[in-house]
């Protein structure tokens, strides 16, 4: 029996993988070690942080005490370490130039440079730079950090004063920030699943984004988020998009901008979206990204036909307290597949990011009406 190791994983991962015919090594955080990864395996291999050379370190020793057929992370901060590892140790695993792709946003834009897929980008080292750079696209720039995940230290900037209040949150003159020209459209996002060198687009999410922030709100998953049409392009798309930066297995996170025909490409990760779109996509679709991934290694047949036992699908992120039962009457005609509300965030000085959420609420339906009706209460109440 094959033997696969994973580095790290939110504890809800591992529910995905029980029936497969694998055992299964996992590298864990100590402080992340949860009952869901406890089933799954007796092998779990503790860690203080995932820095490449603790992950080389905890690889090597497993490889020594036993077979490792592959090795593959779910968790963004473990992906290029693993892929590091799988380099270095000789082992089947991720490709480490595609994740440091995904990882690096100049390297990427440098790498796209010059295909469909290009955007104007430039690193700079100071508000002269961005300003400069704001001249030669007057439609605005994103400031974001080169590196950076989530909505932290991502700027919209269309003016001077936009770019006064950047400095003062980046706290001074000298920075390394990544420029991008602002592409105006509708903003959606894409969750696809590459097995073995192929590639398919699962769902198309619409997204709201918080009040006057960055901050994601809402991401729905319909039949209708976007035309038939749209939706061939968008697959094709994917397909030379991922096999430009030489993906070849596991889910990717697409976010897009639409603009009339043009798809322009916002960003690239090589992992499942955040905020429960994968599940959204699973409801949908009948397809686990986690799951599809790793039963490649069992050599097993791929799945026919399959079906999501929903046509609806919605997140809906909370930045603020709410009363869950509250939630719970007002969403009684859909099915509610995940609720968690946390406690009160400490004070702001500033709009929200993504890290600020206390809570979500998942749910689905077959029924039109009842999703309207459901998505309706949610924006009038929390956005």
């Amino acid at each position: 029996m094959k033997n696969i190791v994973l580095i790290g994983g939110h504890d809800e991962t591992f529910t995905h993988f029980g029936d497969l015919p694998l055992t299964f090594t996992v590298v864990q955080l100590e402080g992340s070690i949860g009952p869901n990864l406890r089933a799954l395996t007796d092998d779990i291999r503790p860690v203080g942080d995932f820095e490449v050379e603790t992950v080389v370190e905890v690889v090597g020793a497993i490889l020594a005490d036993k077979r490792v057929d592959h090795v593959f992370s779910f968790t963004e901060d473990g992906l290029l370490p693993t892929a590091v590892a799988a380099s270095r140790l000789g082992l089947p695993g991720m490709s480490e130039s595609s994740c440091r792709l995904c990882v690096d946003k100049r390297m990427m834009r440098d790498h796209l440079r010059g295909t469909e897929f290009a955007v104007a980008s430039v690193i700079c080292a100071n508000a002269a730079d961005v300003r400069a750079f704001l001249h030669e696209n007057p439609a605005g720039l994103v400031l974001k950090r080169p590196t950076g995940s989530g909505s932290e230290d991502v700027f919209v900037i269309h003016d001077e004063d936009d770019l006064v209040r950047a400095v003062k949150v980046l706290g001074g003159e000298q920075f390394s920030m990544l420029a991008e020209e602002y592409l105006p459209g509708r903003e959606v996002s894409l969750e696809t699943l590459t097995i073995d060198g192929r590639h398919r687009l699962l769902t198309v999410t619409d997204k709201t984004l918080h009040p006057g922030a960055l901050a994601e709100a809402r991401h729905i998953v319909t039949p209708d988020v976007v035309d038939s049409g749209t939706r061939e392009r968008l697959a094709e798309f994917c397909t030379r998009l991922l096999t430009l930066i030489g993906h070849e297995h596991g889910p990717c996170h697409i976010e897009l901008k639409l603009d009339g025909d043009r798809i322009r490409l916002i960003e690239i990760n090589n992992r499942v979206g955040g905020d429960y779109v994968g599940l959204l996509a699973e409801l949908t679709t009948g397809v686990s990204m986690f799951r599809e991934t790793i039963r490649f290694f069992a050599g097993e047949p791929e799945p026919t036909g399959a079906q999501g036992d929903y046509e609806f699908a919605s997140s809906h992120l909370f930045y603020e307290p709410v009363d869950p039962d509250v939630l719970r009457a007002n969403l009684v005609d859909v099915d509610i597949h995940r609720l968690h509300i946390g406690a009160a965030a400490p004070e702001r000085h500033g709009p929200v990011i993504n890290d600020d959420k206390i809570g979500w609420v998942v749910f689905a339906a077959r029924d039109r009406a009842a999703f309207d009706k459901a998505i309706e209460y949610l924006r009038n109440e929390f956005l």
